[in-house]
This record gives C-alpha cells, structure tokens and sequence, in this order.
C-alpha cells in the first residue's frame, strides 16, 4: 500500500519536468523594455486608487458582474439538475424509457460542455452584437451541461434496491424518482453550488474584458491607459465580492429536512425555469442578427485553410493543454512543500488567490510587457492560474486531515519536508491528481482564452476567421477545438475512474 501511495506521490511531482523546455523558451524570449511597467504594476497593488468617482464606479460596475453572474449561476445550477436527472440512469430505470433518448442528451451536453463560455460569447457577439443578455446566454450554455454532468455522476451512486422497495408499495413513478434524488440534489447544490458561483464570477469578469460590462470592462479599460492604480482598485473590490459571496453562501444552512426550505426552493425552480423560457424568447425575438443575416451565408463564405497549417494549430493546442496542466498539477505541492512552514504558506495562499482573482488575459498582457508572445507564455498563463485553484483544494485537504503520521515522523527526528511528504501529501496524492483529472478538461477548454490573447493555438485562428466572418473556417475551428475537448474529457475520464 506504501508503494501505491510513493508511486501516486512521484507522479504527483513528474509533470514539473515541462518547465524545462518551457524555462528556456522562455528565457530566450525575454525583453527588458517592459520590466519597469510590470514593476510598476505589482506595485499599484499596494497602492490602489481611492477616491469617490472610482468607487462609485467600481460599485456600478460590481453591480452589474454580480446580476450577470448571479442570474447564470442560478439558472445554470437549475437546468443543470434538471439535465441532470434527464442524463442519469435512474431516471430511465424508474420510467423504463429506452436508452436511445439518454445517449442523445449525453452527446449533446458533452457537445456543447466542450466550448468554453469565451468562445461562445465570442460567437454570439459577432451574431448579436455587444449586449448584456448575451454574457448570461454565453456563461449558461456551457455552465449548464458541465452541472448536468457533476448531478447526474452524484445521482448515479444510489442505490437502485432503494427504488425496488418504495416501488413494493405501489408510489407513483414521479414521487419515487423525487424521493430518491432530493437528498443528492440538496447535497450536490450545498458542496458544488459556491464553487460554480465563483465560477460564474470569473467567467462574468472575462467575458467583461470582451465588452460585456461589467467590472472586466473597468480591469480592460484600465490596463489598456496603463493606470495599474486604476486597475487595481477594481480588482481588489471583485476580490471583495467574491469573499463576501462566499461568507453569505456558507452561512445558508442547507438543511435536507427543512420544509420550509424545501418549499422555497421549489418555488425558486419553477420561477427560474418560467422565467429563464420568457426571457430567451424575448432575447430570440427582439434582437436582430448585425453581422449573421442567415444559415446560408455559413456555406458561400470560404476557407483558405491549409492543412499543414491547421494541423500545426491543433498540435499547438494540444501541447499547450498539456504544458499548462502540468505546471497546475505539480507547482502546488512542490512550492507547499519546499516551504512549509506557517509564514510562508499564508504568502502562498495570497499569491494562489491573486492567481485565481487576476482574469487570465490581465496575467498574459502582464507577462507580454517583457516577454514575446509565444506557447510557453500562454502554457506558463494559464497553468499558474489553474495552479492558484488547485493548491486552493490541496490546502482545504491537507488543513482537514489527521497529521498524526506526520507528527510521528517528526517526533523521530525526520526532517519537515521528508514529513510533509511522506506523512500528509502521499496519504492526498491520489485524490489530488483524480481532481487534477478533472482540472485538466477545464484546461483543455481555457487554451481558446490565453488563444486569442496570446496568438497560439486554435484560439487565435477563431478570433481571425471571426474578424474576417469567415463562418466557414470558424465551423471547422469550432469541430476541432471541439473534438479535442471531448477527446481530452474522455482520457482524463478514465484515468480519474482509475484514481477513484
């Protein structure tokens, strides 16, 4: 068992070996006309703008990322259930419908799951235009298939014999599929729900540094004159929403036998869906398409794709995918445990937290300022930002476990790190990389981002055949930045049901 536990341990450590290629790259890539801006803007963070015109604009503005994000969560956690409970095995089994009409829903959620919300705000800008609807739309799309998912995989632990016995006496199908998945709903929304509200945040606030609105627009904006005080302002104020969202979240007792809860939030339900169903069709019917007029215009426009070219683009991205997931899988335990001890892991806390606040775009434009544009600084991009969300869940496992093994090594004299290895981290290991698993289709989907602003990948070539309304190149990106993603989700499929 101690072998095991080593071997998922090593492999915890492995991935590291990518920044090697990616250190020399990048070192050759440096220019030092842009140290003094990059200094200049870690220093604005100390030193923020404070004055009544910018907080009441960073107020507005807060306002306007928290009803986006708030009405896409909401309405993406609810159909999420809903689809859910459509793509779980116990709801065919309860009403004996053929399996045909839950393969359809799964390839159609894994479809659209496989774009990220960027790519889709992207596309129905170039469609619709700049409009507030169009971030909730963007941010529900893949929202709701990726909940569907994490729904219908707690729904599949119950026990069918619990069915067999409440169908022994006769309940009506219905009342026997609600009393069977209230609980793992309940639970799933309680454990799952906050983390896919700050989620939706983030999302709001980069698909803000698109035009949107929002405070990504202000962040935008801000960076662009190159008033880092300015910038800092209103990332310190989202940092606020966030925390504050948070602290209200947990302090909601989630209570499964609360009745008056449960009415609650059945009422809510229904009053989403309704309201969710009369709102699209408002959108669907009061906004005309600016620069899509019909379907056939996806067939006169043409391609001037090469094939080598396009399949350097899909190698790129791939590449970048795995240079990224390795720096988001192995960086946190290797900087927690070279320093471990109290002072400095609440430095890396702070510096995992601004990797997490700060959109990926914002951390790439930063980089630009004294590096050339290139795979390496979209990898090392977007793997620090996924490694400030992963060390956020290694951090919440190791404070939670039982440290006597380590407090046993260190009792016989072995040294902290050796400790720290051998008598917590090895014991998480195996759970860690099953998330990292999981991290890593997130990852796949996020290259579009670091993509377009990077010029790597199949990322850039969207935004290039956008531009240009090349609908028919934008369709053969769209298959394969898709077929990529579904492609990686199955691998990573696997090898999370090998951890587990």
């Amino acid at each position: 068992m101690n072998k095991l536990k080593l071997n998922y341990t090593s492999l915890s450590f492995l991935p590291i070996l990518v920044c090697i290629p990616l250190g020399y790259q990048l070192i050759t890539n440096i220019h030092f006309g842009g140290f003094k801006l990059f200094q200049e803007f870690l220093i604005s963070a100390f030193n923020p703008k404070i004055d009544n015109e910018i907080i009441i604009t960073a107020i507005n503005r807060l306002n306007q990322t928290f009803l986006i994000g708030f009405f896409s969560w909401l309405v993406s956690i609810i159909f999420g259930a809903i689809f859910g409970i459509l793509s779980s095995n116990i709801f065919y089994k309860i009403f004996n419908i053929p399996k045909f009409f839950y393969s359809m829903i799964r390839f159609f959620l894994t479809i659209i799951r496989s774009i990220h919300e960027v790519v889709w705000g992207i596309l129905l800008m170039q469609i619709y235009g700049i409009n507030f609807s169009i971030g909730i739309i963007a941010i529900c799309i893949p929202y709701i298939a990726v909940n569907s998912k994490v729904f219908a995989e707690q729904l599949e632990t119950i026990n069918y014999k619990s069915f067999e016995s409440i169908n022994q006496i006769n309940a009506h199908k219905f009342s026997s599929l609600l009393t069977l998945i209230w609980n793992p709903i309940i639970n799933t929304f309680k454990n799952f729900g906050l983390y896919r509200l700050e989620c939706s945040i983030r999302s709001t606030v980069i698909l803000g540094l698109f035009g949107i609105g929002g405070i990504g627009t202000s962040i935008f904006l801000s960076f662009q004159t190159l008033n880092f005080r300015e910038l800092w302002t209103y990332l310190w104020s989202l940092a606020i929403l966030i925390i504050l969202s948070g602290v209200i979240y947990k302090k909601i007792k989630f209570n499964n036998t609360n009745k008056i809860l449960s009415i609650f939030f059945i009422v809510v339900f229904f009053i989403t869906i309704l309201f969710s169903f009369f709102y699209f069709l408002f959108f669907i019917f009061n906004n005309n398409f600016e620069n899509f007029n019909s379907v056939s215009s996806l067939f006169k426009s043409s391609s001037n794709f090469g094939l080598f070219d396009f399949l350097k683009l899909i190698f790129d991205t791939i590449i970048l995918s795995l240079l990224s997931t390795g720096i988001a899988i192995s960086l946190p335990p290797l900087v927690i445990g070279i320093f471990n001890n109290n002072t400095s892991k609440i430095f890396i806390k702070i510096f995992a937290f601004l990797l997490r606040l700060i959109p990926i775009p914002v951390i790439l434009l930063t980089l630009l300022t004294f590096n050339n544009p290139s795979l390496s600084l979209a990898a090392l991009t977007l793997g620090l930002h996924n490694a400030g969300i992963t060390s956020k869940l290694l951090f919440t496992n190791l404070d939670s476990q039982d440290k006597r093994n380590y407090i046993a090594m260190r009792s016989l004299g072995i040294s902290k790190n050796t400790s720290w290895l051998l008598g917590l981290f090895s014991q998480q290991a195996k759970s860690y990389l099953a998330y990292c698993a999981y991290r890593s289709d997130i990852i796949i989907r996020e290259t579009a981002i670091v993509g377009v602003i990077g010029g790597v990948g199949l990322g850039w070539q969207l935004q290039e055949s956008l531009s240009s309304f090349a609908w028919q190149e934008v369709t053969i990106v769209l298959i394969a930045y898709s077929s990529i993603a579904i492609v990686g989700e199955l691998i990573n499929g696997k090898i999370k049901n090998s951890l587990t």
